[in-house]
C-alpha cells in the first residue's frame, strides 16, 4: 500500500532616489484598511523580507504601530510552520491533506509567541490563536528491543511553587530521572549534578566556558551507559533539534534543558502553560492564516513569490532591494525600513560587497550551520495515538520522533483527502547521515520510496518488537515527504529549508538585530536571542528585538514589543554572583568536582 501522493525618513528616501535609484522603477505596494481603525496606516514604509513565523512577527509588531508593512515571500506565508497540502489529495470536495515541514511544538516556557497570538483573532476563542493550544499529557520513549517508557506531562504549575536548595535541586531531578526514565541511581545523580553545575553558572561562564564545550563533552558521555548517552546525550540533541551532542554547544541545550526542568517542575511558564503543547489542528488552520488575516486587516500587503535577490547600499543605508517576481522578472523595492527575515543561509547569500564594506561584522554570518531536520507523514486508514503526546524513537540510526495528530485535532480527519485516511503519523527526521537499519544507506542517499519505506520500518521495529503488531502495513493509507527535500535518490539531493545549528562556538558569529547598516535589521531564530534556540519562539523574540532597534533608529515614540526572557530562579542568583567571581579567578564552578559515578 505505498502510495506516494508527489514525486517529489522622508529626507533620506528622497536622497537615495536621487543616487541608487537613478533610472531603477520604484514600487508602492496596495494598502489595505485596517479593519480596527478604518484607516490606513500612514507611518513610514518597512519592507519585510521574508513571510515565516519572525516576518509575520515583525509585521504584526510594526502595523500595530502604524507602519505601512509589506512582506515578500519566496515560497509560502508562515514558512517552515506552514501547513503543506498533499497535491492531488483532496476529492469530493474535500480538503487536501494536510502535510508539513514538521510537527509544532509550544513549550510552556513560550511567553513571547504566546503573546503574539493571543493578539490574533480566532473565531470563538477568547484568547485568540493562543486558545487552539492543547495540551499533551505524555512523553514516550520507545524501544527497538525492551519496554517502552511512558512519562506523565503535568498539565499546569504547582500552586504553591517549590524554591530549592542546590541539594533539593539536584535530588528532584534524579527521582524523576530514576522514576521516569528507569534510569541507576549514580548516572541520574550526576546528571542532575551536572545541571545544577549549568544552572549555578553565572552568564559569563555560560558564554565564555559553556558555549565553547560540546554537550557530550559537558556530560562525560563517554564514560556513561549507552542508556544515559541515548536519553540526555543524543536524544537531547539530535532527536529534538537536530544537533549533534559532539558539535552542540553546551551552553545552548544546557538553557533549554534547564528551562523544561523549571517547566516541569511548575516554574518559568506562561500563563495556562504547561511542558509540551500542540495546536489543535494543522498549523495553517489554526495559526497562520488567521494571522495573516489579521495582518490584511491591519494594512499589511503581502507579496508572495518574490525571492530576495540582492541588497543595494549606499553608504550605510539600504537604497534598494532587487527581488524576482513569480514571473521571474527582477525589480528594486524601496521603503523607509527594512527587516530581514530570511533564514541564515539566504541572508548570507545577500552579503555582496556593498553590504560587508558597510558592516563587516556580518562576515561572520557566513560561519553560521545549518542541518537537516524534515517531516515524513504517514497517514493511517484508523486512529492510532500511541501516546497522549510525542514519541520518541531512541535507537532509531534517523534520529526520529512523531505524534499521532488526530487526536488532538478539533477537525474530523475524515475531512481530508478521500476520506480514508483517519489520522495522520507526523514524523521527523533528525538524522540523514547514518545508515539505515533496514536498507544501510543514510537518508540522503534515498530515493522517496526507499526513505519511507525505511522510516516506517525503524517505527516498527520499535512498536511491535514485544510481540504487539501495534503497526502494521495494512493501516498505511499513504505517504508524503516534506517537498523541501529535492533530488532524493541522485547526487542532486538538497533541501530548500535546512535549520540553523548552535554548535559550540557559534554565538561569536551570530549577530544582533540592529546593523551598522542604518535601515536595515535582522529578525530570525539564527540571530542573537535569549532563547538561543532555532524555534519558533526565537524567531518571534528575534522579530521583536528586529522591530524595537528599528523604533529606536527611527526615533518613535511608538511602545516597544514587550520582551520575556526564559525563567531564571531567583534562589540560585547568589550562587551565580559567587561564581561570576570564581569565573573571573579562573576557578570552576563551585558544584563542578563530582568524581565520575
Amino acid at each position: 500500500m505505498w502510495q506516494d501522493p508527489v514525486h517529489t525618513g522622508r529626507s533620506r528616501r528622497q536622497f537615495l532616489r536621487g543616487t541608487a535609484l537613478a533610472g531603477l522603477a520604484t514600487m508602492s505596494g496596495s494598502v489595505g484598511i485596517p479593519a480596527s481603525a478604518g484607516v490606513a496606516p500612514s507611518g513610514p514604509r518597512v519592507a519585510v523580507l521574508g513571510g515565516g513565523v519572525a516576518g509575520l512577527s515583525a509585521a504584526l509588531e510594526l502595523a500595530e504601530r502604524n507602519f505601512r508593512v509589506t512582506v515578500y515571500e519566496r515560497k509560502a506565508l508562515g514558512g517552515k510552520a506552514r501547513s503543506i497540502p498533499v497535491p492531488r489529495s483532496g476529492t469530493s470536495g474535500r480538503r487536501p491533506l494536510p502535510g508539513e515541514h514538521g510537527f509544532r511544538f509550544f513549550p510552556g516556557f513560550y511567553w513571547n509567541l504566546g503573546d503574539t497570538m493571543r493578539r490574533i483573532p480566532f473565531a470563538g476563542n477568547q484568547q485568540g490563536a493562543w486558545g487552539n493550544l492543547v495540551h499533551a499529557s505524555a512523553y514516550r520513549l520507545s524501544r527497538s528491543a525492551g519496554p517502552d517508557l511512558t512519562v506523565p506531562l503535568p498539565f499546569s504549575p504547582s500552586p504553591n511553587p517549590v524554591f530549592y536548595t542546590p541539594e533539593s535541586l539536584v535530588e528532584s531531578i534524579a527521582a524523576g530521572l530514576r522514576e521516569a526514565f528507569r534510569l541507576p541511581a549514580q548516572e541520574a545523580a550526576y546528571f542532575a549534578r551536572r545541571m545544577l553545575v549549568y544552572v549555578t553558572s553565572c552568564d559569563e561562564r555560560r558564554f565564555g566556558q559553556w558555549e565553547h564545550v560540546t554537550w557530550s563533552d559537558f556530560l562525560r558521555a563517554d564514560t556513561m551507559s549507552q542508556e544515559y548517552r541515548r536519553l540526555f546525550v543524543h536524544g537531547a540533541t539530535q532527536n529534538l533539534v537536530a544537533t549533534k551532542a559532539h558539535e552542540a554547544s553546551a551552553h545552548t541545550v544546557g538553557l533549554v534543558g534547564e528551562a523544561v526542568i523549571w517547566s516541569s517542575l511548575g516554574r518559568g511558564n506562561e500563563p495556562g502553560g504547561s511542558v509540551d503543547r500542540l495546536l489543535n489542528g494543522s498549523t495553517s488552520e489554526r495559526l497562520v492564516d488567521p494571522w495573516v488575516a489579521r495582518l490584511r486587516a491591519l494594512g499589511v500587503d503581502f507579496c508572495v513569490g518574490h525571492k530576495v535577490e540582492r541588497l543595494h547600499v549606499v553608504k550605510d543605508e539600504i537604497a534598494a532591494v532587487t527581488v524576482r517576481d513569480p514571473a521571474g522578472q527582477t525589480r528594486p523595492i524601496t521603503a523607509d525600513w527594512f527587516v530581514s527575515a530570511v533564514p541564515v543561509e539566504r541572508f548570507g547569500q545577500l552579503l555582496n560587497p556593498e553590504v560587508l564594506a558597510a558592516d563587516p561584522g556580518l562576515q561572520r554570518i557566513r560561519q553560521l550551520r545549518t542541518d537537516w531536520m524534515n517531516g515524513l507523514m504517514f497517514y493511517l486508514r484508523r486512529r492510532l495515538p500511541l501516546a497522549p503526546g510525542h514519541v520518541n524513537y531512541v535507537d532509531s540510526p534517523w534520529a526520529l520522533t512523531s505524534i499521532s495528530q488526530a487526536q488532538f485535532w478539533r477537525r474530523d480527519f475524515r475531512d481530508y483527502g478521500d476520506g480514508a485516511a483517519l489520522d495522520c503519523l507526523s514524523t521527523i527526521i533528525s538524522d540523514w547521515n547514518t545508515a539505515g537499519s533496514v536498507n544501510n544507506k543514510p537518508a540522503k542517499d534515498c530515493s522517496p520510496d526507499e526513505i519511507a519505506r525505511e522510516v516506517w520500518a525503524q517505527i516498527k521495529a520499535h512498536l511491535n518488537d514485544t510481540g504487539e503488531n501495534t503497526l502494521t502495513d495494512d493501516l498505511l493509507h499513504s505517504w508524503f515527504l516534506d517537498p523541501a527535500i529535492t533530488g532524493s535518490g541522485t547526487s542532486h539531493v538538497a533541501n530548500d529549508e535546512p535549520l540553523f545549528i548552535q554548535n559550540a562556538g557559534s554565538w561569536a558569529d551570530r549577530p544582533e538585530s540592529a546593523t551598522a547598516i542604518r535601515n536595515l535589521f535582522l529578525a530570525g531564530d539564527w540571530v542573537r536571542t535569549d532563547i538561543n534556540l532555532a524555534t519558533m519562539e526565537g524567531a518571534n523574540e528575534g522579530a521583536r528585538q528586529a522591530v524595537n532597534a528599528l523604533l529606536d533608529a527611527a526615533g518613535s515614540l511608538a511602545p516597544r514589543c514587550s520582551l520575556h526572557g526564559l525563567f531564571r530562579p531567583p534562589e540560585f542568583e547568589h550562587l551565580k554572583s559567587v561564581d561570576r567571581t570564581r569565573y573571573r579567578q579562573q576557578q570552576p564552578n563551585l558544584f563542578d568536582d563530582e568524581p565520575l559515578p
